[in-house]
């Protein structure tokens, strides 16, 4: 049977065609899945298409994937969603009995996160050269569990220890807005006080400036473009609350007691450490740090 066209319908043919062929070189999912669906940092599907995703959810699935030892370092941190980064995400889920299709969906995720949230990072006992002071931390995975930070001088000396918390809002891992306090090695200065007592305390606070290695290199830059920022240690003036209970969550930031915060304020000048002009969170960062700090997992 011989079937005569118009010209109208042969011209949405080939209009159809064209899509259906296009569509070929895409994986599309099937199922909208709400954003609240994935696990965080992570609210939607993370793919190969055209034009490109891009974006800070895919700088940290790169990071996470490169982790992995299915994929060997087959993939480059760009920000963006590329061939590299499909293949590399389809090795990771052949490797974990995942459906090998090259997309970040809830479950990928979830996986993702469980296996290679955790940078390994250890402490080495020493300071870099030209830092004033360090912080030490060495908080459980666990971060209800309220661990002693340890303040030392440029030479390695204890000068002081406290009592801290690392446990950011509930349900919000390191790599989230608000979420736990980054492990790693960070660049950390002393601000003038925060201008909400009842928020930050009245005692000059320390600042975390900038990730070294860990988990805070891949969030904590010292730009514009920086996954997190404005994390803290300070205290504050928390309703019903008194030492030596638990301290309240925060938003990422590392809480002490009252009288902590005013001792290592006191300790710093003490070792030469100045008091920088509070920057409220400005980047880049206008001053040069002073001082280091040190958050391991246990």
């Amino acid at each position: 049977m011989v079937l005569f066209l118009n010209g109208s319908a042969f011209s949405l043919i080939v209009v159809i065609s064209m899509v259906l062929l296009s569509c070929k070189s895409h994986v599309f999912p099937r199922v909208y899945v709400s954003p609240s669906a994935f696990p965080c940092p992570f609210t939607r599907y993370l793919q190969l298409q055209d034009p490109p995703l891009t974006g800070k959810d895919v700088i940290i699935l790169q990071n996470l994937l490169l982790r992995s030892p299915f994929v060997g370092g087959k993939v480059y941190v760009t920000g963006i969603f590329d061939s590299n980064t499909s293949l590399a995400l389809k090795s990771f889920q052949q490797g974990n009995s995942l459906d090998p299709n090259g997309i970040l969906d809830p479950t990928t995720g979830e996986k993702l996160l469980s296996l290679q949230m955790s940078d390994g990072y250890k402490d080495d006992g020493k300071i870099l050269p030209g830092y004033k002071y360090k912080v030490h931390i060495a908080v459980p995975q666990n971060r209800s569990i309220e661990p002693t930070a340890s303040l030392y001088d440029s030479g390695m000396n204890l000068i002081f220890q406290f009592r801290v918390r690392l446990h950011g809002q509930p349900g919000r891992n390191q790599f989230c807005t608000n979420g736990d306090t980054p492990t790693g090695l960070s660049l950390f200065d002393l601000n003038s006080p925060e201008d909400n007592p009842k928020v930050y305390g009245p005692y000059p606070v320390n600042r975390v400036v900038q990730g070294l290695s860990g988990n805070a290199k891949i969030l904590l830059s010292n730009s514009v473009s920086t996954i997190r920022s404005g994390i803290l240690l300070h205290t504050g003036e928390w309703a019903n609350w008194q030492p030596p209970e638990p301290m309240p969550n925060s938003d990422g930031c590392i809480h002490t007691w009252p009288e902590f915060c005013r001792t290592v304020w006191i300790h710093l000048i003490s070792l030469g450490v100045e008091v920088r002009t509070n920057t409220g969170g400005q980047l880049p960062y206008p001053y040069v740090p002073q001082g280091l700090i040190s958050i391991e997992e246990i």
